[in-house]
Protein backbone atom coordinates (compact mmCIF):
# COMPACT_ATOMS: atom_id res chain seq x y z
CA UNK A 1 0.00 0.00 0.00
CA UNK A 2 1.42 3.37 -1.04
CA UNK A 3 0.79 6.76 0.50
CA UNK A 4 0.31 10.04 -1.36
CA UNK A 5 4.04 10.74 -1.17
CA UNK A 6 4.94 7.39 -2.69
CA UNK A 7 6.32 5.85 0.50
CA UNK A 8 5.05 2.51 1.61
CA UNK A 9 2.49 2.55 4.41
CA UNK A 10 2.91 -0.33 6.83
CA UNK A 11 0.37 -1.56 9.32
CA UNK A 12 1.40 -1.68 12.99
CA UNK A 13 3.33 -4.78 13.91
CA UNK A 14 1.03 -7.33 15.53
CA UNK A 15 1.74 -8.30 19.14
CA UNK A 16 4.11 -11.16 19.82
CA UNK A 17 3.27 -14.61 21.12
CA UNK A 18 3.82 -13.65 24.75
CA UNK A 19 1.68 -10.51 24.56
CA UNK A 20 -1.10 -12.40 22.81
CA UNK A 21 -0.99 -15.10 25.47
CA UNK A 22 -1.18 -12.58 28.28
CA UNK A 23 -4.06 -10.75 26.60
CA UNK A 24 -5.96 -13.99 25.97
CA UNK A 25 -5.46 -15.40 29.49
CA UNK A 26 -5.99 -12.58 32.02
CA UNK A 27 -7.02 -14.97 34.78
CA UNK A 28 -3.77 -16.89 34.47
CA UNK A 29 -1.84 -13.63 34.84
CA UNK A 30 -3.84 -12.68 37.95
CA UNK A 31 -3.32 -16.08 39.55
CA UNK A 32 0.41 -15.86 38.77
CA UNK A 33 0.66 -12.50 40.55
CA UNK A 34 -1.30 -13.77 43.57
CA UNK A 35 0.87 -16.87 43.85
CA UNK A 36 4.06 -14.82 43.83
CA UNK A 37 2.62 -12.43 46.42
CA UNK A 38 1.89 -15.35 48.73
CA UNK A 39 5.39 -16.74 48.12
CA UNK A 40 6.89 -13.32 48.92
CA UNK A 41 4.79 -13.04 52.09
CA UNK A 42 5.87 -16.50 53.28
CA UNK A 43 9.50 -15.66 52.54
CA UNK A 44 9.11 -12.45 54.60
CA UNK A 45 7.64 -14.43 57.49
CA UNK A 46 10.60 -16.83 57.40
CA UNK A 47 13.05 -13.90 57.45
CA UNK A 48 11.19 -12.29 60.36
CA UNK A 49 11.32 -15.59 62.24
CA UNK A 50 15.04 -16.04 61.54
CA UNK A 51 15.86 -12.50 62.68
CA UNK A 52 13.73 -12.87 65.82
CA UNK A 53 15.54 -16.15 66.65
CA UNK A 54 18.97 -14.59 66.18
CA UNK A 55 18.06 -11.64 68.39
CA UNK A 56 16.75 -14.00 71.06
CA UNK A 57 19.95 -16.05 70.85
CA UNK A 58 22.12 -12.94 71.25
CA UNK A 59 20.03 -11.72 74.18
CA UNK A 60 20.39 -15.12 75.88
CA UNK A 61 24.22 -15.06 75.77
CA UNK A 62 25.72 -15.13 79.25
CA UNK A 63 22.62 -16.41 81.01
CA UNK A 64 22.95 -19.67 82.93
CA UNK A 65 21.97 -22.58 80.71
CA UNK A 66 21.12 -20.22 77.89
CA UNK A 67 23.32 -21.94 75.31
CA UNK A 68 21.59 -25.25 75.83
CA UNK A 69 18.17 -23.58 75.68
CA UNK A 70 19.06 -21.49 72.67
CA UNK A 71 19.97 -24.53 70.61
CA UNK A 72 16.30 -25.49 70.56
CA UNK A 73 14.98 -21.95 70.46
CA UNK A 74 13.09 -20.49 67.49
CA UNK A 75 11.39 -17.16 68.20
CA UNK A 76 8.51 -15.63 66.23
CA UNK A 77 7.91 -11.93 65.61
CA UNK A 78 5.14 -10.33 67.60
CA UNK A 79 2.62 -10.12 64.72
CA UNK A 80 2.89 -13.91 64.27
CA UNK A 81 2.30 -14.76 67.93
CA UNK A 82 -1.07 -15.46 69.51
CA UNK A 83 -3.55 -13.73 69.29
CA UNK A 84 -2.15 -11.66 66.36
CA UNK A 85 -1.28 -14.31 63.82
CA UNK A 86 -4.94 -14.81 62.62
CA UNK A 87 -4.98 -11.12 61.69
CA UNK A 88 -1.72 -11.55 59.77
CA UNK A 89 -3.15 -14.52 57.87
CA UNK A 90 -6.36 -12.61 57.17
CA UNK A 91 -4.36 -9.67 55.87
CA UNK A 92 -2.52 -11.91 53.39
CA UNK A 93 -5.80 -13.40 52.16
CA UNK A 94 -7.45 -9.98 51.79
CA UNK A 95 -4.53 -8.55 49.80
CA UNK A 96 -4.43 -11.70 47.64
CA UNK A 97 -8.15 -11.31 46.88
CA UNK A 98 -7.63 -7.64 46.00
CA UNK A 99 -4.88 -8.61 43.56
CA UNK A 100 -7.02 -11.35 42.05
CA UNK A 101 -9.97 -8.99 41.39
CA UNK A 102 -7.96 -5.87 40.61
CA UNK A 103 -9.30 -5.71 37.03
CA UNK A 104 -12.90 -5.63 38.23
CA UNK A 105 -12.55 -3.59 41.45
CA UNK A 106 -9.24 -1.70 41.20
CA UNK A 107 -10.10 1.33 43.34
CA UNK A 108 -11.77 -0.70 46.08
CA UNK A 109 -8.82 -3.10 46.07
CA UNK A 110 -6.39 -0.20 46.41
CA UNK A 111 -8.27 1.09 49.47
CA UNK A 112 -8.24 -2.40 51.01
CA UNK A 113 -4.51 -2.89 50.41
CA UNK A 114 -3.74 0.60 51.78
CA UNK A 115 -5.67 -0.07 54.99
CA UNK A 116 -4.15 -3.55 55.30
CA UNK A 117 -0.66 -2.04 55.25
CA UNK A 118 -1.21 -0.49 58.69
CA UNK A 119 0.41 -2.22 61.60
CA UNK A 120 3.68 -4.00 62.14
CA UNK A 121 4.38 -6.90 59.78
CA UNK A 122 8.14 -6.84 59.40
CA UNK A 123 9.73 -7.95 56.16
CA UNK A 124 6.32 -9.00 54.87
CA UNK A 125 5.61 -5.28 54.38
CA UNK A 126 7.78 -5.47 51.24
CA UNK A 127 5.27 -7.84 49.63
CA UNK A 128 2.44 -5.56 50.76
CA UNK A 129 4.23 -2.55 49.20
CA UNK A 130 4.59 -4.39 45.89
CA UNK A 131 0.89 -5.28 46.00
CA UNK A 132 0.08 -1.61 46.61
CA UNK A 133 2.12 -0.64 43.55
CA UNK A 134 0.14 -3.14 41.45
CA UNK A 135 -3.10 -1.57 42.66
CA UNK A 136 -1.93 1.99 41.93
CA UNK A 137 -1.08 0.83 38.42
CA UNK A 138 -4.39 -1.02 37.96
CA UNK A 139 -6.73 1.88 38.78
CA UNK A 140 -5.95 4.12 35.73
CA UNK A 141 -5.63 1.08 33.46
CA UNK A 142 -9.04 -0.44 34.22
CA UNK A 143 -10.96 2.67 35.29
CA UNK A 144 -10.02 6.21 34.27
CA UNK A 145 -7.38 8.89 34.69
CA UNK A 146 -9.45 10.68 37.34
CA UNK A 147 -9.86 7.44 39.31
CA UNK A 148 -6.10 6.89 39.01
CA UNK A 149 -5.34 10.24 40.64
CA UNK A 150 -7.86 9.49 43.40
CA UNK A 151 -6.16 6.16 44.04
CA UNK A 152 -2.75 7.85 44.09
CA UNK A 153 -3.99 10.35 46.70
CA UNK A 154 -5.41 7.57 48.87
CA UNK A 155 -2.23 5.48 48.75
CA UNK A 156 0.03 8.49 49.37
CA UNK A 157 -2.01 9.84 52.31
CA UNK A 158 -2.21 6.41 53.91
CA UNK A 159 1.57 6.00 53.49
CA UNK A 160 2.18 9.35 55.21
CA UNK A 161 -0.16 8.42 58.04
CA UNK A 162 1.80 5.23 58.62
CA UNK A 163 4.92 7.33 59.22
CA UNK A 164 3.22 10.15 61.14
CA UNK A 165 1.05 8.20 63.55
CA UNK A 166 3.94 6.65 65.56
CA UNK A 167 5.32 10.17 66.21
CA UNK A 168 1.93 11.51 67.12
CA UNK A 169 1.24 8.67 69.55
CA UNK A 170 4.46 9.36 71.56
CA UNK A 171 4.67 13.15 72.10
CA UNK A 172 5.99 12.66 75.67
CA UNK A 173 8.92 10.61 74.39
CA UNK A 174 9.78 13.29 71.87
CA UNK A 175 9.61 15.98 74.60
CA UNK A 176 11.90 13.97 76.90
CA UNK A 177 14.36 13.47 74.05
CA UNK A 178 14.51 17.21 73.44
CA UNK A 179 15.03 17.98 77.17
CA UNK A 180 17.77 15.37 77.39
CA UNK A 181 19.66 17.06 74.57
CA UNK A 182 18.84 14.56 71.85
CA UNK A 183 16.66 16.92 69.86
CA UNK A 184 18.99 16.42 66.89
CA UNK A 185 17.74 12.84 66.61
CA UNK A 186 14.19 14.11 66.37
CA UNK A 187 15.14 16.58 63.63
CA UNK A 188 16.92 13.81 61.77
CA UNK A 189 13.74 11.73 61.91
CA UNK A 190 11.83 14.63 60.46
CA UNK A 191 14.37 14.98 57.66
CA UNK A 192 14.09 11.28 56.97
CA UNK A 193 10.33 11.61 56.95
CA UNK A 194 10.48 14.39 54.35
CA UNK A 195 12.94 12.45 52.19
CA UNK A 196 10.87 9.28 52.38
CA UNK A 197 7.67 11.23 51.63
CA UNK A 198 9.23 12.80 48.52
CA UNK A 199 10.71 9.54 47.26
CA UNK A 200 7.45 7.68 47.87
CA UNK A 201 5.47 10.38 46.08
CA UNK A 202 7.78 10.30 43.05
CA UNK A 203 7.68 6.51 42.98
CA UNK A 204 3.89 6.45 43.14
CA UNK A 205 3.62 9.14 40.45
CA UNK A 206 5.91 7.15 38.15
CA UNK A 207 3.75 4.04 38.58
CA UNK A 208 0.61 6.13 38.08
CA UNK A 209 1.94 7.66 34.85
CA UNK A 210 2.77 4.21 33.52
CA UNK A 211 -0.77 3.05 34.27
CA UNK A 212 -2.31 6.19 32.74
CA UNK A 213 -0.28 5.74 29.58
CA UNK A 214 -1.28 2.11 29.14
CA UNK A 215 -4.88 2.78 30.17
CA UNK A 216 -5.28 5.63 27.68
CA UNK A 217 -3.78 3.46 24.96
CA UNK A 218 -6.20 0.63 25.73
CA UNK A 219 -9.18 2.97 25.82
CA UNK A 220 -8.09 4.59 22.56
CA UNK A 221 -7.71 1.22 20.84
CA UNK A 222 -11.08 0.11 22.21
CA UNK A 223 -12.69 3.30 20.86
CA UNK A 224 -11.02 2.84 17.47
CA UNK A 225 -12.13 -0.80 17.27
CA UNK A 226 -15.66 0.11 18.34
CA UNK A 227 -15.75 2.88 15.74
CA UNK A 228 -14.51 0.45 13.10
CA UNK A 229 -17.27 -1.98 14.01
CA UNK A 230 -19.82 0.82 13.80
CA UNK A 231 -18.49 1.86 10.38
CA UNK A 232 -18.66 -1.72 9.14
CA UNK A 233 -22.22 -2.04 10.42
CA UNK A 234 -23.15 1.31 8.89
CA UNK A 235 -21.54 0.32 5.61
CA UNK A 236 -23.47 -2.94 5.51
CA UNK A 237 -26.71 -1.14 6.32
CA UNK A 238 -26.10 1.46 3.63
CA UNK A 239 -25.28 -1.28 1.13
CA UNK A 240 -28.52 -3.08 1.97
CA UNK A 241 -30.49 0.16 1.66
CA UNK A 242 -28.80 0.94 -1.65
CA UNK A 243 -29.62 -2.55 -2.95
CA UNK A 244 -33.23 -2.21 -1.81
CA UNK A 245 -33.57 1.23 -3.42
CA UNK A 246 -32.01 0.02 -6.65
CA UNK A 247 -34.29 -2.99 -6.74
CA UNK A 248 -37.28 -0.75 -6.16
CA UNK A 249 -36.14 1.63 -8.90
CA UNK A 250 -35.61 -1.21 -11.38
CA UNK A 251 -38.98 -2.69 -10.43
CA UNK A 252 -40.71 0.63 -11.10
CA UNK A 253 -38.94 1.09 -14.43
CA UNK A 254 -39.69 -2.46 -15.54
CA UNK A 255 -43.32 -2.07 -14.55
CA UNK A 256 -43.64 1.19 -16.44
CA UNK A 257 -42.02 -0.25 -19.56
CA UNK A 258 -43.63 -3.70 -19.59
CA UNK A 259 -47.11 -2.75 -18.39
CA UNK A 260 -47.41 0.18 -20.78
CA UNK A 261 -46.04 -1.70 -23.79
CA UNK A 262 -48.03 -4.86 -23.21
CA UNK A 263 -51.25 -2.94 -22.68
CA UNK A 264 -50.76 -1.05 -25.95
CA UNK A 265 -49.73 -4.20 -27.82
CA UNK A 266 -52.74 -6.15 -26.53
CA UNK A 267 -55.12 -3.33 -27.46
CA UNK A 268 -53.62 -3.06 -30.94
CA UNK A 269 -53.69 -6.83 -31.42
CA UNK A 270 -57.34 -7.11 -30.35
CA UNK A 271 -58.25 -4.20 -32.64
CA UNK A 272 -56.39 -5.84 -35.51
CA UNK A 273 -58.17 -9.13 -34.87
CA UNK A 274 -61.59 -7.45 -34.98
CA UNK A 275 -60.74 -5.45 -38.14
CA UNK A 276 -58.97 -8.26 -39.99
CA UNK A 277 -62.08 -9.35 -41.89
CA UNK A 278 -63.55 -5.97 -42.79
CA UNK A 279 -60.45 -3.70 -42.95
CA UNK A 280 -57.32 -5.76 -43.68
CA UNK A 281 -55.16 -2.69 -44.25
CA UNK A 282 -56.14 -1.15 -40.90
CA UNK A 283 -55.47 -4.48 -39.19
CA UNK A 284 -52.03 -4.71 -40.77
CA UNK A 285 -51.27 -1.15 -39.71
CA UNK A 286 -52.29 -1.96 -36.13
CA UNK A 287 -50.05 -5.02 -36.08
CA UNK A 288 -47.12 -2.97 -37.41
CA UNK A 289 -47.64 -0.45 -34.62
CA UNK A 290 -47.87 -3.31 -32.10
CA UNK A 291 -44.57 -4.70 -33.36
CA UNK A 292 -42.96 -1.26 -33.17
CA UNK A 293 -44.19 -0.86 -29.60
CA UNK A 294 -42.73 -4.26 -28.73
CA UNK A 295 -39.36 -3.40 -30.27
CA UNK A 296 -39.22 -0.12 -28.35
CA UNK A 297 -40.07 -1.90 -25.10
CA UNK A 298 -37.43 -4.53 -25.80
CA UNK A 299 -34.80 -1.84 -26.44
CA UNK A 300 -35.67 -0.02 -23.21
CA UNK A 301 -35.56 -3.28 -21.28
CA UNK A 302 -32.14 -4.15 -22.71
CA UNK A 303 -30.78 -0.73 -21.76
CA UNK A 304 -32.17 -1.03 -18.25
CA UNK A 305 -30.78 -4.53 -17.67
CA UNK A 306 -27.52 -3.73 -19.47
CA UNK A 307 -26.86 -0.92 -17.01
CA UNK A 308 -26.60 -3.59 -14.30
CA UNK A 309 -23.74 -5.38 -16.07
CA UNK A 310 -20.21 -4.29 -16.89
CA UNK A 311 -20.63 -4.59 -20.65
CA UNK A 312 -21.12 -1.83 -23.17
CA UNK A 313 -24.64 -0.47 -23.13
CA UNK A 314 -26.34 1.57 -25.82
CA UNK A 315 -27.37 4.61 -23.82
CA UNK A 316 -30.38 6.81 -24.47
CA UNK A 317 -31.86 9.79 -22.61
CA UNK A 318 -34.75 9.18 -20.24
CA UNK A 319 -38.18 10.36 -21.41
CA UNK A 320 -39.15 13.95 -20.62
CA UNK A 321 -42.07 16.34 -21.22
CA UNK A 322 -41.14 16.65 -24.88
CA UNK A 323 -41.93 12.95 -25.29
CA UNK A 324 -45.49 13.27 -23.98
CA UNK A 325 -47.06 13.96 -27.41
CA UNK A 326 -45.52 10.76 -28.79
CA UNK A 327 -46.76 8.87 -25.73
CA UNK A 328 -50.26 10.24 -26.19
CA UNK A 329 -50.22 9.32 -29.90
CA UNK A 330 -49.29 5.73 -29.04
CA UNK A 331 -52.34 5.43 -26.83
CA UNK A 332 -54.50 7.04 -29.52
CA UNK A 333 -53.32 4.33 -31.87
CA UNK A 334 -54.34 1.79 -29.22
CA UNK A 335 -57.89 3.19 -29.20
CA UNK A 336 -58.01 5.87 -26.49
CA UNK A 337 -59.24 9.42 -27.07
CA UNK A 338 -56.36 11.31 -25.45
CA UNK A 339 -56.39 15.08 -24.99
CA UNK A 340 -53.01 16.53 -23.98
CA UNK A 341 -52.44 20.03 -22.67
CA UNK A 342 -49.00 21.29 -21.51
CA UNK A 343 -48.94 24.69 -19.83
CA UNK A 344 -46.02 26.82 -18.69
CA UNK A 345 -42.29 26.43 -19.08
CA UNK A 346 -40.81 23.04 -18.03
CA UNK A 347 -38.51 23.22 -15.02
CA UNK A 348 -35.61 21.55 -16.83
CA UNK A 349 -35.04 19.00 -14.07
CA UNK A 350 -34.65 15.62 -15.78
CA UNK A 351 -35.68 13.62 -12.72
CA UNK A 352 -38.86 15.62 -12.28
CA UNK A 353 -39.74 15.41 -15.95
CA UNK A 354 -39.20 11.64 -15.89
CA UNK A 355 -41.56 11.40 -12.92
CA UNK A 356 -44.19 13.41 -14.80
CA UNK A 357 -43.78 11.22 -17.89
CA UNK A 358 -44.09 8.00 -15.87
CA UNK A 359 -47.16 9.31 -14.04
CA UNK A 360 -48.95 10.11 -17.31
CA UNK A 361 -47.84 6.77 -18.76
CA UNK A 362 -49.17 4.85 -15.76
CA UNK A 363 -52.50 6.70 -15.78
CA UNK A 364 -53.05 6.14 -19.52
CA UNK A 365 -52.09 2.47 -19.16
CA UNK A 366 -54.63 2.00 -16.37
CA UNK A 367 -57.29 3.77 -18.44
CA UNK A 368 -56.65 1.46 -21.39
CA UNK A 369 -56.58 -1.57 -19.10
CA UNK A 370 -59.76 -0.86 -17.13
CA UNK A 371 -61.86 1.60 -19.15
CA UNK A 372 -61.03 -0.02 -22.50
CA UNK A 373 -60.77 1.27 -26.03
CA UNK A 374 -62.76 4.31 -27.02
CA UNK A 375 -62.68 5.94 -23.58
CA UNK A 376 -61.82 9.63 -23.32
CA UNK A 377 -58.88 10.92 -21.27
CA UNK A 378 -57.79 14.50 -20.54
CA UNK A 379 -54.12 15.02 -19.59
CA UNK A 380 -53.00 18.38 -18.21
CA UNK A 381 -49.40 19.22 -17.23
CA UNK A 382 -49.03 22.69 -15.72
CA UNK A 383 -45.57 24.02 -14.83
CA UNK A 384 -45.62 26.89 -12.34
CA UNK A 385 -42.75 28.75 -10.65
CA UNK A 386 -43.39 26.94 -7.36
CA UNK A 387 -44.55 23.50 -8.54
CA UNK A 388 -45.52 21.21 -11.39
CA UNK A 389 -49.06 19.80 -11.40
CA UNK A 390 -50.19 16.77 -13.38
CA UNK A 391 -53.86 15.83 -13.84
CA UNK A 392 -55.12 12.81 -15.75
CA UNK A 393 -58.92 12.47 -15.90
CA UNK A 394 -60.79 9.73 -17.72
CA UNK A 395 -64.54 9.49 -18.13
CA UNK A 396 -65.00 5.75 -17.79
CA UNK A 397 -65.66 3.12 -20.37
CA UNK A 398 -68.06 3.72 -23.22
CA UNK A 399 -70.97 1.47 -24.05
CA UNK A 400 -69.94 -1.65 -25.92
CA UNK A 401 -66.18 -1.28 -25.28
CA UNK A 402 -64.09 -4.25 -24.21
CA UNK A 403 -61.44 -3.47 -21.52
CA UNK A 404 -57.99 -4.66 -22.46
CA UNK A 405 -56.91 -6.31 -19.20
CA UNK A 406 -59.66 -5.88 -16.64
CA UNK A 407 -58.72 -7.09 -13.15
CA UNK A 408 -55.06 -7.93 -13.87
CA UNK A 409 -53.50 -4.95 -12.09
CA UNK A 410 -51.42 -5.57 -8.96
CA UNK A 411 -51.31 -1.97 -7.73
CA UNK A 412 -47.54 -1.69 -8.11
CA UNK A 413 -47.81 1.05 -10.70
CA UNK A 414 -49.67 3.44 -8.40
CA UNK A 415 -47.36 2.56 -5.51
CA UNK A 416 -44.29 3.21 -7.65
CA UNK A 417 -45.75 6.49 -8.85
CA UNK A 418 -46.42 7.61 -5.26
CA UNK A 419 -42.85 6.64 -4.32
CA UNK A 420 -41.43 8.69 -7.19
CA UNK A 421 -43.42 11.71 -6.09
CA UNK A 422 -42.40 11.26 -2.46
CA UNK A 423 -38.70 11.06 -3.37
CA UNK A 424 -39.03 14.40 -5.18
CA UNK A 425 -40.87 15.98 -2.25
CA UNK A 426 -44.29 15.86 -3.89
CA UNK A 427 -47.57 14.01 -3.55
CA UNK A 428 -49.71 11.70 -5.70
CA UNK A 429 -53.43 11.03 -5.24
CA UNK A 430 -55.72 8.87 -7.33
CA UNK A 431 -59.35 7.88 -7.01
CA UNK A 432 -62.83 8.20 -8.48
CA UNK A 433 -63.53 11.57 -10.07
CA UNK A 434 -65.58 13.97 -7.96
CA UNK A 435 -67.45 15.63 -10.84
CA UNK A 436 -68.75 12.59 -12.66
CA UNK A 437 -67.89 9.06 -13.76
CA UNK A 438 -64.36 7.90 -14.32
CA UNK A 439 -61.05 8.09 -12.50
CA UNK A 440 -58.69 10.95 -11.78
CA UNK A 441 -54.99 11.18 -10.90
CA UNK A 442 -53.33 14.26 -9.42
CA UNK A 443 -49.55 14.57 -8.95
CA UNK A 444 -47.89 17.65 -7.47
CA UNK A 445 -44.11 18.12 -7.55
CA UNK A 446 -42.31 21.12 -5.99
CA UNK A 447 -39.98 23.23 -8.13
CA UNK A 448 -36.55 21.63 -8.34
CA UNK A 449 -33.67 23.60 -6.81
CA UNK A 450 -31.21 22.40 -9.44
CA UNK A 451 -33.47 23.08 -12.40
CA UNK A 452 -31.58 24.29 -15.40
CA UNK A 453 -34.18 26.85 -16.40
CA UNK A 454 -35.01 29.96 -14.38
CA UNK A 455 -38.43 29.80 -12.77
CA UNK A 456 -38.80 33.57 -12.98
CA UNK A 457 -38.54 33.30 -16.76
CA UNK A 458 -41.46 30.91 -16.98
CA UNK A 459 -44.36 31.99 -19.17
CA UNK A 460 -47.35 32.69 -16.91
CA UNK A 461 -49.78 32.46 -19.83
CA UNK A 462 -50.97 28.96 -20.73
CA UNK A 463 -49.88 27.63 -24.10
CA UNK A 464 -52.23 26.37 -26.70
CA UNK A 465 -53.07 22.69 -26.86
CA UNK A 466 -50.19 20.76 -28.28
CA UNK A 467 -52.32 17.74 -29.11
CA UNK A 468 -56.03 17.20 -29.35
CA UNK A 469 -58.02 14.06 -29.83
Amino acid sequence: MMSATGTEMRLPKPPGIMRRFLADHPLAVDVFIVVWYIIGSCFGILLDGAMASSEAFIDAQGAPGAIEAASDFFALPVYLQWPWWPFAALRILIIAAALLYRRRYPLAGLVVVSLASFGEHGVQSLATGVALCFMIYAVPVYRSVAAGWIGFAIAYVVGLLQMILPLGLAPAAAFEASVAGTAADVSVNRQEFIVIAIISGLWYVAILMLGINLGNRRRYLAAVIDRAHQLVLERDQQAKLAVAEERERISREMHDIVAHSLSVMIALSEGAARAAANAPEAAANAMRKSAETGRNALAETRRLLGALSDGDVELAPQPSLTDLPELAQGFRDAGLQVGLRIEGQPSGDRGQELAVYRAVQEALTNTLRYAGQGSRVEVTVRSEPEQTCVSVRDYGSIAGSIPAQTGLGAGKGLAGMSERARMLGGTAHSGPAEDGPGWQLRVTLPAAINASGSQEAADPEPQTDMEKP
